[in-house]
């Protein structure tokens, strides 16, 4: 209710100035073109259009930026999520039937991979390893 009863009063003043400066002309200078006899009230209202135009391209911008901005936040959330997705798709990959055996158990497996390929220094991957490069070392000595 309390906007309806500002609206008419803005209203009412708006009509008042426009009743009494109806008669005023003034020259106006656009851009090096001079008008002569211009009414005031069409120069206010011009005004106040213009006003609400550059308002208008304001938000529209702001709306813009900010809606591009929620956007990179949301890839940004999908793409984190996908990476962590991923990761606990590869561990889940990684984890071997042997996994639930003690670390100690994996020490023999281990000793016989590295008497393998003590002959030529290299592992199954083919990459020569500090562990497989000291016992290829040893063998040698």
């Amino acid at each position: 209710m309390g906007r309806v009863i500002v609206t008419v009063i803005l209203v009412v003043v708006l009509a008042v100035l426009v009743s009494m400066n109806i008669g005023f002309t003034t020259a106006v200078n656009l851009f090096g073109t001079k008008f002569e006899n211009v009414s005031v009230v069409a120069v206010a209202a011009l005004c106040f259009a213009l006003g609400v135009v550059y308002s208008m391209i304001i938000h529209i911008s702001k709306s813009l930026r900010r809606r591009a901005k929620q956007e990179l936040v949301n890839r940004n959330r999908k793409l984190t999520e996908r990476e962590k997705e991923l990761s606990n798709r590869q561990s889940d990959v990684g984890r071997s039937p042997d996994a639930s055996k003690p670390p100690d158990a994996h020490k023999g497996e281990l000793q016989s991979d590295v008497r393998k390929t003590a002959g030529d220094g290299l592992g199954s991957d083919g990459r020569l390893g500090f562990g497989r490069f000291f016992a290829f070392l040893r063998a040698r000595t």
